[in-house]
């Protein structure tokens, strides 16, 4: 596992951190597997977990924090984030109050079972959420030691914006992957600015791997709807991408996610899952070397 250095702060993130939400959180998946996944995860040398306190209404956070508990965490980076509540029937809805902002911090860090967070993400802010309020908040829990770094995580063009105008936050948390291959302009100018960037959704859902659209059991249809209302339109341009399981050198999602790590302006790249075995085969993605000639026919597709 290789390691990167950050802009804004010591420490240093393996370049493939473990996304902790999706299916991986949900309570119908086996909480032994789960956490068989987050030990994979450490012995591959994951140091990087990323969760957030409205995922799987709430059972991300507690669950990664109770496979943790018998871990040595001290060289593990964990973040969060706030902005999303759970309402009635699991309802999603937007808080970003500064009452909300310290009680989600504080019960993020009491399930997470750590008294600090050095990453902390406000999650798919709006414009009126860049505020005096705002900033003044997330200062005082600096101050009280509670969390470290401030960031944003969006995929929307004029919150990326806004977040670097701004000058108050100092990592961006995007969506960078082989189907969202402009980005990689964007990444450039934050670092540009001085700010760090994690990438989410890596792996582009593995919407191009041979086998996604055959629905075999619930965990595989819980995917495919999800996919089919958030990102239709790349699960038709997935189709084009086919030549990737044709590869000798490596599996589809191997060479999809090799080609987001030689970004080198990432700090750390997330990707979920929920079998520790794929965890392995994903991990050997740091290691693969990816010919020009796979690169020009990934970036025709752009």
């Amino acid at each position: 596992m290789k390691y990167k250095s950050l802009i804004n702060a010591t420490f240093r993130l393996s370049e493939i951190g473990l996304g902790c939400a999706s299916y991986w959180g949900k309570k119908q998946f086996s909480e032994k597997q789960a956490h068989a996944v987050v030990h994979q995860a450490i012995a591959s040398g994951i140091n990087y977990f990323d969760t957030g306190h409205s995922y799987s209404e709430g059972n991300a956070e507690r669950r990664l924090g109770r496979a943790l508990a018998n871990q040595a965490t001290r060289d593990l980076i964990i973040s969060s984030k706030v902005g999303t509540r759970v309402g009635r029937l699991g309802k999603l809805y937007k808080d970003f109050s500064a009452n909300w902002i310290k009680q989600s911090c504080e019960l993020s860090l009491q399930q997470l079972q750590v008294d600090h967070l050095p990453l902390f993400f406000l999650h798919g802010p709006n414009p009126e959420n860049f505020n005096h309020e705002t900033y003044q908040t997330l200062d005082q829990l600096k101050a009280a030691g509670k969390i470290g770094m401030v960031g944003v995580n969006t995929f929307d063009d004029h919150i990326i914006d806004l977040s670097v105008a701004s000058e108050q936050f100092e990592c961006l948390m995007l969506d960078y992957n082989i189907f969202t291959q402009h980005r990689l302009a964007t990444i450039k100018h934050l670092t540009g600015k001085k700010m760090d960037v994690i990438v989410a959704g890596g792996l582009g859902g593995g919407l191009f791997q041979q086998g996604f659209n055959r629905v075999t059991n619930m965990k595989k249809l819980w995917y495919w709807l999800r996919a089919f209302k958030n990102n239709r339109q790349q699960m038709i341009k997935a189709k084009e991408f086919g030549f990737l399981n044709q590869q000798q050198q490596a599996s589809a999602i191997q060479i999809a996610l090799a080609y987001v790590l030689q970004a080198k302006e990432i700090s750390s790249t997330l990707v979920g899952t929920t079998s520790h075995l794929h965890l392995r085969e994903l991990v050997q993605a740091s290691d693969l070397t990816l010919s020009p000639k796979l690169i020009e026919k990934i970036q025709a597709l752009a």
